[in-house]
Order: C-alpha cells, then structure tokens, then sequence
C-alpha cells in the first residue's frame, strides 16, 4: 500500500480573516464549494480552509511545540518581507541580516517559512 500526499485542511476561526490573508495577501487562488468551505490553489498545493475553530490557541514562539509548519519560496527575502510588513502580516520569526528565512503566521497563528 502506498500512501500519497491530498489537500491540506486549514483549521480556521474566522473564515473573512483567513480568505484575506491566503487569497488577498499571498495569492492563492480561492473558490468556495456546496457545504461552505473554500479551497485554495496555489501551484500544485491544495488548501482547504475549514471554519470551524471556536478558539485560536495561544501563541507559542516558532519552533517550540510540534507543528506543522508549511513553506513559501520567494525571489527575494528582503522584498517579500517588506510586502508583509506593509499588510499588516504577524511575523514569529523576522529576517535577519544576511539571513535566509523568516517565519511569518496566519490569522490564527500558524506558521508559515517563507526562504529562497
């Protein structure tokens, strides 16, 4: 039996918030289906987002709980990191000098690597 990788569910409190953040800020590409849920595309990954979270847990710095932590290549660190900035994005980890990642959070929290 082989097992191959599907959608990937984004528990979320508030669905306007969370459309915002992964159609209006990063891009994806947002359609919403029958039962009121709405999938995102972006390149060959598939999101869901589910709005049923009743909470959004506390915030732990990055890297100090197991979680799941999903990526973003960019061209360019500091640009891209200017772009958040300007949207109002929370940043868990910001970009340091010379650095080559900085990690950034969704509406509830979840981390998201951006890098080259």
């Amino acid at each position: 039996m082989r097992f191959q990788p599907g959608e990937i569910n984004i528990v979320c409190s508030d669905i306007g918030t969370s459309l915002h953040f992964y159609r209006d800020i990063l891009g994806f590409e947002a359609e919403q289906d029958e039962w009121g849920f709405t999938h995102l595309r972006a390149g060959a990954f598939q999101y869901v987002l589910l709005p049923t979270a009743e909470e959004t847990p506390p915030v732990q710095p990055y890297g100090v709980i197991p979680q799941l932590s999903m990526g973003l290549y960019v061209t360019d660190l500091a640009e891209a990191a200017a772009y958040f900035k300007e949207h109002g994005v929370s940043f868990a980890e910001d970009l340091e000098e010379g650095g080559e990642m900085f990690v950034i959070r969704d509406p509830d929290g979840l981390p998201w690597e951006v890098t080259v």
